[in-house]
């Protein structure tokens, strides 16, 4: 067991510390994931705004942007992050 001292580091509770430091990375894969769901949306909105690129408006299908952000969320769910 850890003796009482060994917990704090400068007066500060060394768990407490660790807590936040894995809610900040999980916030943080949690905004990657959002900024790769928000461009491929973006992208949808600019194909809508120019007619000459409705052909590739198909390539922006809301199940395919759900099936991509759960594939790039699956590494971060296994190694336990988010």
């Amino acid at each position: 067991m850890m003796r009482s001292e060994a917990k704090k580091i400068y007066g500060t509770n060394v768990f407490g510390i660790v807590a936040m430091l894995y809610q900040l990375r999980r916030w943080w894969v949690i905004r990657e994931l959002r900024g790769c769901w928000n461009d491929s949306r973006r992208g949808l909105l600019v194909c809508k705004k120019f007619n000459h690129l409705n052909s590739v408006s198909e390539h922006f299908n809301v199940q395919q942007c759900y099936k991509r952000i759960r594939m790039f969320a699956k590494p971060h769910q296994q190694r336990g992050t988010i």
